[in-house]
């Protein structure tokens, strides 16, 4: 078809583009001078609080073109993020900040606990690690100190972050026991109900306890959109104090009783990771090649297969242990093969009605949602999280053979 005029439009379309084009090379230009500029004045480059200002422009600046806020914030995103990748080029120096706190984190070099220790670091606290191998690390290797004696670590320490793997956490809290700490203690676990009881009487001990589950994870950049549960163990001083660590960010941070977090994650948690598992059993089952079902695949199947993979592909040993060690999976379990009986009844005999009526159902949870947002990585739920920590984890190969905490 030899259409001048649209032969024309798309020229202009293609102007559009190279134009598009020029500005996101112009934009990174900045990114990297701004990265400098910090770097010589000592400041951190991230800045959470500016990531905030930046997604709310493009929101704005959107919106008369009918475009969701959503896609506007993933487009934000990705830009923040890649300007965050053209800093991190150039390294990033400690700074001053005007309230420093003394923090160690305990399995600060896993994959969370390093994420939660870089955030500190950029905060500006004073941050170190506490690993049991410390002593096997050569000295000057991190720019942060590591230890292997955690009285020591903790004799000074403001905050005492706890992501350890779940199964050898209590331990490692009846270790603090043996301390007179005054530090505020929380924990990341993505799981809460292998801790309970310890968290309970190291409260009674008299020791300033709260809980955490940042729902992210770590190769997170940006934080806008993301949440961050605060679990009430009776300590509204520590809660308090938690959330001031993360108050300069655009975090959604919430609230809840510690012993309603676990109910809650085997719906949010656990049942996306059952339903990913469960949705790769069944292609693996008819038999087709991947090939064959990626060239007949329509948008649902696609959407569904990006999850699954993401999902899928995280640390399995972590995936087991947020399945098998919340009581409430067996009871989420049990209400999924029953919606499946369901529904096998009601397409084999079939019954439009009662297939209507569950649709609706469905429907109803899920339209309800009030921040829809793109599929991405969190603690259990994510191709890029490892292991919770490394600190008291049983004997085994220490877990710096990466030279990052990786294994």
């Amino acid at each position: 078809m030899n259409d001048p005029e649209l032969q024309r439009l798309r020229a202009r379309m293609a102007e559009a583009d190279a134009s598009l084009l020029q500005a996101v090379h112009h934009r990174m230009e900045v990114a990297r001078a701004i990265g400098e500029r910090k770097s010589r004045e000592g400041l951190a480059l991230r800045d959470f609080r500016t990531e905030g200002e930046v997604l709310e422009r493009w929101r704005q600046g959107l919106a008369p073109l009918d475009i969701p806020p959503e896609r506007a914030e993933s487009l934000a995103r990705w830009l923040v993020e890649e300007s965050v990748r053209v800093q991190e080029r150039l390294g990033e120096p400690s700074r001053a900040s005007s309230a420093p706190s003394d923090i160690v984190v305990a399995g600060g070099l896993g994959q969370m606990g390093g994420w939660m220790r870089e955030y500190f670091r950029a905060e500006g606290h004073r941050v170190g690690v506490y690993d049991p191998r410390a002593g096997e690390v050569p000295p000057g290797t991190y720019p942060f100190p590591v230890h292997n004696d955690l009285r020591r670590a903790i004799d000074e320490a403001d905050v005492l972050v706890v992501a350890t793997p779940m199964r050898v956490a209590p331990h490692f809290y009846r270790e603090i026991w043996k301390t007179q700490s005054e530090a505020v203690i929380f924990d990341i676990l993505s799981v809460k109900a292998p801790l309970l009881p310890t968290l309970r009487k190291t409260r009674e001990r008299g020791f300033h306890v709260t809980s955490l589950h940042p729902l992210f994870g770590p190769g997170t950049r940006t934080l806008s959109d993301r949440n961050l549960l605060i679990l009430d163990c009776g300590d509204a001083e520590a809660n308090a104090r938690a959330r001031a660590l993360f108050a300069t960010t655009s975090l959604t941070i919430t609230e809840m009783p510690l012993e309603q977090h676990d109910r809650l994650m085997a719906e949010v948690l656990s049942l996306p990771h059952a339903m990913s598992l469960l949705f790769g059993r069944v292609l693996a089952a008819a038999g087709h090649r991947p090939e064959e079902l990626a060239r007949a695949a329509p948008t649902s199947y696609r959407r569904h297969a990006e999850v699954a993979r993401i999902v899928t592909q995280e640390n399995p040993e972590l995936a087991f242990d947020i399945q098998a060690l919340n009581p409430a999976t067996t009871a989420m379990l049990e209400r999924l093969a029953r919606a499946l009986r369901d529904l096998q009844d009601a397409v084999t005999r079939p019954d439009a009605t009662t297939y209507l009526r569950q649709l609706g159902e469905a429907r109803q949870v899920l339209e309800a949602d009030p921040s829809p947002s793109p599929p991405e990585p969190v603690p259990g739920m994510g191709r890029d999280k490892g292991r919770e920590g490394t600190a008291g984890r049983p004997p085994g190969p220490f877990a710096l053979k990466d030279g990052r905490g990786n294994s």
